[in-house]
């Protein structure tokens, strides 16, 4: 039998409002990456392209899935640019050398699953999980052209899958359950 009309509005609203904290926890996950790459001095080295965008639904028997596109990371022009002033002056340069010390898409990486996490544990309104029950954000780098992605490990696009169980985040909820510990609760599989 299905819900009533007006709990199923106030699901989509809840839906709704947590769909807005990923997509807020996305763009402080690129600002967190501008701040370290600004700080390692490789700033300009990378550019973030696409849009943020977070579609959640209720998947019966299991719980609710967020499905959340975040900017890809691209090698910005003045990263060609160096690269190809290396290869005209004729110096034989290590792959380990030609790359910066500071390694951004692993950055960017971390930052996004870390504020990802942050937005779940520190979301203090319902997002409509029982307890027996998963949250799920699945959360991936947009490609913009699928034509053009080569082979290199780089350029692959970044997945960020993480989950908790609904009676951990009523814990959370309740202050039963402590925010650190509530961290640790946290699925993350990075890939």
């Amino acid at each position: 039998m299905p819900a009533p009309p007006t709990v199923q509005l106030q699901a989509r609203q809840q839906v709704a409002a947590f769909e807005g904290a990923l997509e807020n926890a996305v763009r402080q996950g690129a600002q967190m990456l501008n701040q370290r790459l600004q700080q390692s001095n490789t700033d300009n080295m990378v550019m973030l392209a696409g849009l943020t965008r977070a579609r959640g639904f209720r998947l019966d028997d299991y719980g609710v899935v967020f499905d959340v596109e975040f900017p890809s990371m691209r090698r910005s022009m003045v990263w060609s640019i160096q690269e190809l002033e290396r290869a005209n002056a004729g110096r034989a340069v290590k792959a380990s050398e030609a790359t910066p010390s500071v390694r951004p898409r692993e950055i960017y990486q971390t930052e996004i699953a870390t504020a990802l996490v942050n937005a779940i544990v520190d979301y203090p309104g319902a997002i409509g999980v029982g307890a027996a029950e998963w949250l799920t954000v699945a959360a991936r780098e947009s490609v913009l052209d699928r034509r053009s992605v080569s082979g290199d490990p780089n350029d692959s696009a970044i997945t960020v899958i993480l989950r908790i169980k609904g009676s951990d985040l009523q814990a959370l909820r309740d202050h039963t359950l402590t925010r650190e510990e509530g961290l640790k609760r946290v699925d993350v599989k990075q890939y």
